[in-house]
This record gives C-alpha cells, structure tokens and sequence, in this order.
C-alpha cells in the first residue's frame, strides 16, 4: 500500500461564537487545538476562548470522547467546529483499508452522538494516510486539515510569551496554528490566549473559523 502526504484544504461549520469586527487589513487567523478532550485544560480553553472571543477547532480523539463525554458535549455546545483526530490514536497509514474507515467512522458517530451535525474535518494521527484512504475520503467529501504554525515545534512551550511571540511574528493572513495542550503544557498554552489575541488583534488580523482559511498556495502540513 503506498503512503503519500496530502495538501488539503479544510472546510467546517461556521460557529455561532460572537467575533471581532474584520479590520481593514482583511488579515485572517485560526486556532486549532489537537486532542483530547481532557477534564480540566478543556474547561480552562473554553472559558478562555470564550471571553475573548475566538472560535477555535478541537480534533478530537474518539476514546478520549468515550472516556470524557461531559468535555466532549461542552465543546460541541460552544459552537466550536470539530474534527476527528481519529478513534484510537494510530497511524492510519498502517492499517488495512477496512480498519482505517472503522477509524474514522467511529469517531464521527460519537461526534454526532454529541451533537455535531456537520461532516467533521479530519486530522489523521501522525499526518498520515494511505492513497486509498484519501481517495475515499475525497469522494465522500470529508476533507483533510492543514495548518502552517505549529510553535511546539520551535519554541520553549514552558514559556507563554515565547508561544505568543512565535505566533505573532510568523503569522501572515489566512494562517492556521496547531496547538496541542491537551497533554502537555495545556496551562501555558491556555495562559498565551490573551497574549495571542491581543498582538495579533494589534496588527489587524481577527479570527475566523476554519472553514473562512483559504490555502493559496503557501507552505502548509497535513
């Protein structure tokens, strides 16, 4: 079975979350936050995004929404957009066909049992998935996430300011950050929020759902 990379575009459910005026600027933005969910970081994210007003995209991974189903419900119930990490956390390049669909049928199936009504985005573990996979998934109209900053990947996550400054001088319009709190460092990532809102809102960007990012053509990851 052969493995590729995909460069997909993402499409989602527009949230009912209040957001900001779009300035002149025009200049999008969009936060992403893969797995989970998990007591405690998950209430602490919803409640910051909450008051500063930003919609966000939660992949998320279906045992932890068996495990966590009151954290799983909250997100649904914010009106963030949802996506599937996958059911069991594994690399969907390596499983039969078979497998892989149950994956992901799995995790979608627990989605709508929360609520979710929308065909969710697909973040496949470890960016992977096989030809006949994505093929399938292309003629089912799901559609693979992308983003093109990811700070754990360069930055001190111990450090709150050094994830907003990583942010905010990377950041061009229709820029997706994938942050994963949920595991680690979930209380830093949560405490750079403002700090993220406020430098980026400074240099007129405002942030918009997933399904308002359109890929023209810049480096982005599956």
């Amino acid at each position: 079975m052969r493995i590729i990379i995909f460069t997909v575009s993402s499409i989602f459910l527009c949230l009912s979350l209040a957001v900001l005026a779009e300035p002149k600027e025009k200049k999008r933005i969009a936060l992403a936050f893969s797995g989970g969910p998990v007591p405690g970081i998950t209430e602490s994210l919803l409640h910051q995004l909450e008051a500063l007003q930003i919609p966000a995209t939660f992949f998320l991974v279906g045992k932890d929404m068996e495990r966590y189903p009151n954290q799983t419900h909250a997100i649904v119930s914010a009106g963030h957009q949802v996506g599937s990490h996958g059911y069991s956390y594994v690399d969907l390049a390596n499983l039969p066909l078979s497998s892989a669909k149950a994956e992901i049928k799995k995790t979608c199936l627990l989605l709508q049992h929360h609520g979710y009504r929308e065909k969710p985005a697909i973040l496949p573990p470890f960016g992977r998935i096989s030809e006949e996979l994505g093929s399938l998934l292309a003629a089912q109209n799901f559609e693979l996430a992308q983003w093109d900053l990811e700070p754990h990947l360069h930055v001190d996550m111990s450090r709150p300011e050094r994830i907003a400054d990583y942010i905010v001088q990377n950041a061009k319009d229709r820029s997706v950050v994938m942050l994963h709190p949920m595991y680690a460092h979930g209380e830093e990532v949560t405490a750079a929020l403002p700090l993220i809102h406020a430098q980026t809102t400074k240099q007129g960007f405002y942030f918009v759902s997933l399904d308002k990012v359109t890929d023209t053509g810049g480096d982005r990851n599956l």
